[in-house]
């Protein structure tokens, strides 16, 4: 028999014999203490992966400033490690995430917001504050003009035109959708602006998430395409490349690393002495968190073993909406023998909420516990209380 394969182990997280712990912290301990579902944050890995993305840029001697998105992890012991990092903004798409960064410390300049669809109540809350916006549509570039004195500057964000991410699925892909203007109508945009006494000095794209290597070619297209928009505008002096990386969530997973990300955008952008900006969620966080539940049920259904644990898409809704694979290791036992296939669901009343079919696992006992990661981003953040099955549990290490 073999056993499980702990590639997603190192930088805090260790599988041992004892059992799995999280810089330094037994698993088992944590859950006991506060109980289960359970999040755990190893904030440490939060600020090393800033170091990191951090000296990737500054090695290519690029003009850089970050941005956290929010929408990844607002637990506010994480807002509040950014913050300490003291060179890192927030990326905002709301106005409760912009109120919310500004009550963690972040001032008004060091926040910038990005949304789509904007209401006339949000654009009267980012005006009365100051925000400074990046606009996608005619529609709203009109109205924010109303709202702001002449010569507001803004961003432009443009549809990236071509389809990468994490898979193939709509969900993970950003091109040719919703957000942004088309390449197309990139003329009729800075026009529109110019009408509405606004100067549009940055850009902003966002290609997808989870972006692996063999896309890599088509994330090098489109900050050609950018470089070429931003010297036909004479007041840019930003780029914003989005988010984009991640960590990977499979053994096979190659996603594009920080070094080679910069290396493109020092040969494309560097040449116009222009701000590289990105706004990182997915990199600075998933792997920083892990979630602990517990198994409840353990039974045979025609041919299938099903493991039932006490958290559902409620509280981590990444399988059940995005389709996305999650680890799942047994906290005690996370190097035994795998004793065969099994599937895990969760505790919601509806068909989807399965987080993972036919995946290897050590034998299973009622009362376990198992650990699912990365579920450092995108896990509490889209929690709900369906089935009034919330709150989740958080903790920060």
């Amino acid at each position: 028999m073999s056993t499980i394969p702990a590639w997603w182990a190192g930088n805090g997280l260790r599988a041992e014999a004892a059992g799995l712990s999280f810089d330094g912290r037994s698993l088992r301990e944590l859950a006991a203490e506060h109980g289960t579902p359970l999040y755990v944050y190893s904030l440490a890995k939060v600020r090393r992966r800033v170091d990191e993305l951090r000296a990737a840029f500054a090695s290519r001697g690029l003009p850089f400033r970050l941005y956290y998105a929010m929408k990844a992890n607002r637990f506010r012991p994480v807002l509040a490690t950014i913050r300490g990092c003291g060179d890192v903004g927030i990326d905002a798409c709301s106005p409760r995430e912009f109120a919310l960064a500004r009550e963690t410390g972040f001032a008004a300049d060091e926040i910038s917001v990005t949304a789509s669809m904007l209401s006339d109540r949000d654009l009267d809350f980012f005006a009365a504050e100051g925000a400074g916006l990046n606009l996608d549509s005619l529609s709203a570039i009109r109205r924010w003009g109303r709202r702001v004195p002449r010569g507001t500057a803004i961003g432009l964000r443009l549809d990236c035109a071509v389809d990468i991410g994490y898979g193939s699925h709509p969900k993970l892909a950003y091109g040719n959708t919703k957000f942004g203007f088309a390449h197309d109508a990139f003329d009729a945009a800075v026009e529109a602006a110019g009408a509405a006494g606004l100067v549009v000095d940055r850009l902003h794209v966002h290609c997808g998430w989870g972006i692996q290597r063999g896309a890599l070619h088509k994330l090098e297209w489109v900050m050609e395409k950018l470089a070429g928009f931003a010297r036909r505008l004479p007041d840019v002096r930003s780029v914003n490349l989005g988010g984009g990386l991640g960590a990977r969530r499979r053994a096979v997973d190659d996603p594009v690393m920080a070094e080679e990300w910069a290396e493109a955008a020092a040969r494309h952008l560097g040449p116009l002495g222009v701000t590289v900006a990105c706004e990182p969620g997915t990199l600075l966080v998933d792997a920083a968190g892990v979630l602990v539940v517990e198994v409840n049920t353990v039974e045979e259904k025609s041919g299938t073993v099903w493991i039932g644990v006490d958290a559902g898409h409620n509280v981590n809704l990444y399988a059940a909406h995005y389709g996305l694979p999650v680890e799942i290791a047994h906290v005690d036992r996370p190097l035994a023998p795998v004793a065969g296939p099994v599937s895990v669901a969760g505790n919601i009343n509806e068909s989807n909420d399965i987080f993972a079919r036919d995946l290897p696992l050590p034998a299973i006992e009622e009362g376990d516990l198992l650990a699912l990661l990365p579920a450092g981003a995108y896990g509490s953040s889209m929690a709900s209380d369906h089935c009034l099955r919330g709150p989740v549990r958080e903790i920060a290490l």
